[in-house]
């Protein structure tokens, strides 16, 4: 309590601060040359040209000081140019690229230009300290969206295709399952890497303040990523730009601290240190302490070195912890919960020349998972499980990639990893009468499991990329998995992609995607809590992608997508008809299992934009229609977060040192399952909308700069239905059944503070 009171004086007083912490450095009439050399004495390491930058071009206005990157974009933007990432940790001052060009990549300037073309469709490239130049908005998200908890993941759901009620950091993307989305950090798969993850997942165990930017794929990905079928999210590492660069954030949500900076007296080496903690359980101290304390914590640390010029190792440390108690006194749940995750891996990269370069991965895993609960809802069910798993892999991965010519690109990997878990799992669950009698209910069941399975995945990927002509691009890949501790009588998995990229024009482009993917059930992922105690073959998926873009000549952009998703030898789930939001809901009495033959997902997705992160104003809008369907050998059943209809817009405008900026979004209601009747996802809860708002400003100090912000979700506090509840109530005639609404997110709001020296 007394560090919560504490924390909001501090930003109640660090939000009054005034202009005169400002700088009084006055740098317009003055040559841009001279803030480029000013900004490299500070350490920034600008590369330009004087017949780039030449003695004549003059700022034209002050430039923001508080963040001299962003003010520096502006002021080159004034005059034609542009800032982008350079080799070796440095900035390149450029002449502004044809449109055309901004899906390429930059690449280092002794290596050929053809492996960073991104030919994939379904690509979204989120930056956050660096700027870019690829689809929907480049720019520093982190600041300018709002995004609760200050998680950069859920910057991912103002995008089209995605689906997330907003509590938790997992989306559905494009009608597949969370759990069906390839999550890696630094180019390493993590395993389980959500906070509080069987409690609706509220956070990431990765610090957003340590991420340099997200790749973010919605479907026809390369062969090179593989063992989830519906989406890759690829985060990359902060790189520092100056010797040592400080970071202190403090919010409602969060409390964090970063350090990165260069080693060696030519900056060969990197490190990079982060630890955050989260303060719900503060939070929950003060606006209610008897829904309980979720506690959690996590640390990063990396360390690299370049061991001449074509030779770069790095160590990371990646480790998490949650403890937690929460109570819903209403529903008469209890439920108590402690996970650790560990994960350390090792990179080894060497360009063998300017043709051919590997990448070799090391790592080891260790996840540990505790659970009780007890649940009592009189009249209707009760019961209590006990449950631990423990779960250890160690891995070792190669990656090539040669460039034959200028028009020929070939990358090949391998992948293997050893796997172990441990589970022991007991529960008691006591349904009355006459809900014993509906989905899958019984009077009395118990059960126990006590397994210690372990086996082994493997998998090899080859891929070709040929320029057929200059506007015309073919990337076409295999790949191959195998498990060996799966039950399937075939556990091994071929899976074809084909990505095309054909040039239309100077503005225009156009990318068919087509492959097969596939999932195996990780060796962590028993549904023992569902009473399943092997597990499933392999499921697959075949994804066909086409998309067009266009940049008009008044800088806006049209995006329009099609995808057809077809899933097969789709494994059985287990879903809550009326409640899934709810602590145990494996105890809860419309637990049921849906056991589909297959399912089909299809949308088309529209999207137009303008603006990036040099312009003060950048927006964006978007519609999709979508529809996802299971198909039983009854019918087709509209699976639980079907939205048929869906518009996200969203504006961000920055004034001197003020950033505003606003977030939207309105879509077709869930589905929703009657209790008479009992036809599931029949119906649907009411229309959903929600908005996001975010103002930040910016404080030059006299070390570094200071932003002050304030974020509210669900700005009008709208009651978005989500689910229903059920009670049994005394009444003069007996017993009744009352069911009622309950809902999403209402308003909240975070206040907070970053201090970046």
């Amino acid at each position: 309590m007394r560090c919560l009171l504490r924390s909001a004086c501090i930003l109640a007083i660090l939000f009054c601060l005034t202009d005169s912490l400002a700088a009084t450095v006055a740098w317009q009439g003055r040559p841009v040359s001279e803030f480029l050399e000013s900004l490299n004495e500070a350490g920034y390491r600008i590369i330009f040209s004087s017949d780039v930058v030449s003695d004549e071009l003059l700022i034209q206005s002050e430039p923001d000081l508080a963040a001299p990157l962003s003010g520096l974009r502006a002021m080159l933007a004034a005059h034609g140019l542009a800032l982008e990432t350079g080799p070796a940790d440095t900035w390149l001052v450029r002449k502004t690229q044809l449109p055309e060009a901004r899906e390429v990549v930059v690449a280092q300037p002794q290596q050929p230009a053809l492996p960073e073309i991104v030919v994939t469709s379904s690509l979204h490239r989120l930056e956050y300290t660096q700027s870019g130049t690829h689809t929907y908005l480049d720019r520093e998200l982190s600041t300018r969206i709002p995004a609760a908890a200050e998680e950069a993941v859920r910057i991912t759901t103002r995008l089209p295709g995605t689906a997330s009620g907003g509590i938790s950091t997992r989306n559905h993307i494009r009608g597949g399952e969370v759990n069906e989305v390839l999550f890696l950090l630094d180019g390493h798969r993590l395993y389980e890497p959500y906070h509080l993850k069987d409690f609706q997942s509220v956070a990431t165990i990765v610090n957003s303040s340590a991420i340099d930017g997200i790749d973010f794929y919605t479907g026809a990905y390369p062969a090179r990523f593989g063992d989830r079928m519906s989406g890759v999210i690829n985060m990359s590492l902060r790189e520092p730009k100056k010797a040592i660069e400080t970071e202190l954030s403090l919010s409602f949500f969060n409390a964090s601290v970063l350090s990165l900076g260069t080693l060696g007296g030519r900056g060969q080496g990197d490190w990079l240190i982060a630890a955050r903690r989260g303060n719900l359980d503060l939070i929950a101290d003060v606006v209610n302490p008897d829904i309980g304390s979720p506690d959690y914590n996590d640390y990063l640390l990396h360390g690299g070195w370049e061991f001449g010029p074509r030779t770069q190792f790095s160590a990371n440390l990646l480790v998490s912890n949650d403890k937690l108690v929460l109570a819903d006194v209403d529903r008469g749940e209890l439920a108590s919960a402690t996970y650790e995750n560990r994960v350390l891996w090792l990179k080894w990269r060497a360009d063998w020349s300017e043709r051919l370069r590997s990448e070799t991965v090391a790592s080891v895993s260790r996840i540990s998972n505790r659970r009780t609960g007890t649940l009592n809802l009189p009249q209707i069910v009760s019961g209590s499980l006990d449950e631990s798993r423990e779960f250890d892999a160690f891995g070792v991965k190669q990656d090539w990639t040669f460039v034959a010519s200028k028009n020929w690109v070939f990358s090949f990997g391998v992948d293997g990893k050893h796997q172990d878990a441990k589970y022991r799992f007991s529960s008691t669950k006591a349904v009355a009468a006459p809900f014993d009698q509906i989905l899958d209910n019984v009077p009395l069941e118990d059960r126990n499991f006590d397994l210690v399975p372990e086996g082994a995945q493997y998998s090899a990927y080859l891929e070709a990329r040929w320029q057929l002509r200059q506007d015309l691009i073919i990337d076409a890949g295999l790949r191959w998995d195998q498990q060996s501790y799966t039950t399937a009588m075939n556990d091994a998995q071929s899976s074809p992609r084909l990505s095309i990229l054909y040039q239309i024009g100077e503005r225009t482009e156009m990318r068919l995607g087509w492959g097969q993917y596939s999932q195996a059930q990780e060796i962590n992922e028993l549904q023992v809590s569902d009473g399943v105690g092997s597990f499933f073959p392999a499921q697959r998926a075949e994804h066909v992608v086409a998309n067009l873009k266009h940049q008009f000549a008044n800088d806006i952009n049209i995006d329009v997508s099609y995808y057809r998703k077809s899933f097969r030898a789709v494994r059985p789930r287990f879903e809550n008809a009326f409640n899934s939001l709810t602590l145990l809901p494996e105890l809860q009495f419309d637990r049921y299992r849906i056991d589909p033959i297959s399912a089909k997902s299809a949308g088309a997705e529209l999207m137009v934009s303008e603006g990036d992160a040099s312009q003060p104003l950048f927006w964006w809008i978007s519609y999709a229609w979508s529809e996802v369907r299971d198909r039983t050998p009854d019918r087709k059943i509209a699976r639980n977060w079907d939205q048929t209809h869906t518009v996200k817009a969203g504006l961000s405008w920055r004034w001197k040192r003020w950033d505003l900026s606003v977030a939207g979004e309105v879509h077709t209601g869930w589905p929703k399952t009657e209790l008479a009747g009992l036809e599931l996802n029949s119906s649907r809860y009411s229309v959903f909308h929600t908005l996001d708002a975010r103002v930040s400003r910016e404080f030059a100090v006299r070390r570094g700069d200071l932003t002050v912000f304030l974020e509210v979700s669900n700005l009008y506090d709208r009651d978005n239905p989500c689910c229903t509840e059920y009670s049994v109530l005394a009444a003069a005639t007996g017993p009744e059944l009352v069911g009622k609404e309950a809902t999403w997110l209402p308003l909240v709001p975070s206040l907070g503070v970053v201090w970046r020296y």
